[in-house]
């Protein structure tokens, strides 16, 4: 179980040719610990064979419009994404696709994706937009304008702005070769960031030049959120923390986090507003945390259950209740878990099943849903998606659960919300040959 589980964690490390073990602070245990068990998608996702056209961009190439055509010439019908079969996402890019992540902006969808370098057995970032499912807005193009091992990429939409983030190895064991970068665009696909930028914190007004990883973001009112792990001057381990950016991808203030703690280490982390869910881990047992900071604002979520993993949503409407999901249980039977704050928990799973990896998201209206991996069998999951609602302080699920497809490898699925309803993604397949899918459902449970 303990194997499974660090590959599970991968699934947030992308699974790629595991870094070599640092030495500085920060990197004693935290990462190694959730990430450490990761041979079995090493091997698979190493080698590979490359289409001609991976890794052929540097920036974004925008579609002609009036020449969306088929491969036959005829026009394409695209009048933006509607419910309905799963679809490939830039197939032609390569033969390796893996982690992808969406996110909306209104009239399409950002995605990013992870696939190896055109040479070598490093991995690139990419990107595209699409409006619907058979037109790219943007063709996928390469994120990072650094080699490096680039992996893991997050991405999210605020306002005309879109963020891409990713964990990067630069391989050379030194103080600091664990790093989080980002680059910003304008929702067309213009650049903002001619070149990549590495997000790093500061603690008490000193610069954390050492390591920085597990970075995710999401969106914020003004701008960004980042999450993730760092080296801490006060901690051995890795600790949790919460950075804000505005809409050009600026540091705005200090970042935040947990009070450390003596023997204490914390494993994935995610960030929404004044909320830092994390991974905490002591005395090799691993729990589910939240903070806004402070010591009173600390404490433990899913009544203190044993978990695994950590994503917070904030609701526009009520951004006082964050909701968080996790994978909780021991053994081999884990079951996701939703909660309002330190509320209660809605369990989501089928009995003595290994449930893990959720994405909650949220539509305009109140709409809420969350998709997850239900493990088949080694490397094999299920991706399922279930529709939620809000009941006072409660998480309570909406028609039946949806399995959207059997044969997925670890790294997470993503859910975002676009006008046509829920748009979820995932990887597909076996080694070496790992695809991009996505799926738009109907807002309402049929």
């Amino acid at each position: 179980m303990q194997r499974w589980l660090g590959v599970v964690a991968c699934g947030l490390m992308a699974c790629d040719p595991a870094p070599a073990a640092d030495t500085d602070a920060g990197s004693s245990s935290g990462a190694s610990e959730s990430a450490g068990s990761t041979t079995d998608a090493v091997a698979s996702t190493g080698s590979t064979s490359l289409d001609s056209t991976s890794g052929s961009s540097t920036g974004p190439i925008p579609s002609t419009g009036a020449a969306d055509e088929s491969s036959t010439g005829a026009p394409i019908d695209c009048d933006g994404f509607v419910p309905g079969e799963a679809f490939e996402i830039a197939a032609g890019s390569s033969s390796t696709r893996i982690h992808p992540h969406v996110a909306g902006d209104g009239s399409g969808a950002w995605f990013t994706f992870v696939q190896p370098e055109p040479a070598g057995s490093l991995f690139d970032v990419m990107a595209t937009r699409l409006r619907c499912a058979g037109v790219a807005d943007v063709e996928p193009f390469t994120v990072n304008t650094e080699p490096s091992n680039d992996i893991d990429g997050s991405i999210a939409v605020s306002g005309d702005r879109v963020m891409v983030l990713w964990n990067s190895d630069d391989g050379s064991g030194g103080s600091s070769n664990l790093q989080v970068h980002a680059r910003t665009f304008f929702t067309d696909g213009t650049p903002l960031d001619d070149a990549q930028r590495r997000i790093t914190t500061a603690v008490d007004g000193e610069d954390i030049l050492q390591n920085h990883t597990f970075g995710v973001v999401t969106p914020a009112p003004e701008g960004f959120v980042v999450a993730g792990l760092r080296a801490h001057p006060d901690s051995p381990a890795f600790v949790a923390f919460s950075q804000a950016l505005d809409l050009d991808g600026a540091l705005v203030d200090e970042a935040f986090g947990p009070p450390v703690e003596d023997g204490v280490s914390h494993l994935l982390a995610s960030a929404t507003g004044p909320w830092l869910a994390f991974g905490r881990s002591s005395d090799r047992t691993d729990a589910v945390w939240m903070t806004d900071g402070t010591e009173e604002g600390t404490q433990p979520l899913f009544d203190g259950q044993s978990g695994q993993g950590a994503h917070v949503l904030t609701l526009p409407a009520a951004p006082e209740q964050p909701l968080i999901a996790a994978a909780v249980g021991q053994g081999s039977s884990f079951d996701i878990a939703i909660a309002v704050g330190a509320g209660s928990p809605l369990l989501l799973g089928e009995a003595s099943s290994l449930e893990h990896n959720p994405t909650l998201a949220a539509g305009p209206d109140g709409q809420l849903a969350v998709v997850y991996h239900r493990n088949l069998g080694g490397l094999n999951n299920a991706v399922v998606l279930q529709r939620l609602a809000l009941r006072g302080e409660s998480v309570v699920t909406v028609g039946e659960p949806e399995e959207l497809d059997v044969m997925s490898p670890p790294y997470p699925p993503s859910l975002t919300w676009i006008e046509a309803g829920w748009l979820a993604t995932w990887s597909r397949g076996s080694s070496p040959d790992f695809t991009t899918w996505g799926r738009v459902l109907n807002a309402d449970a049929r």
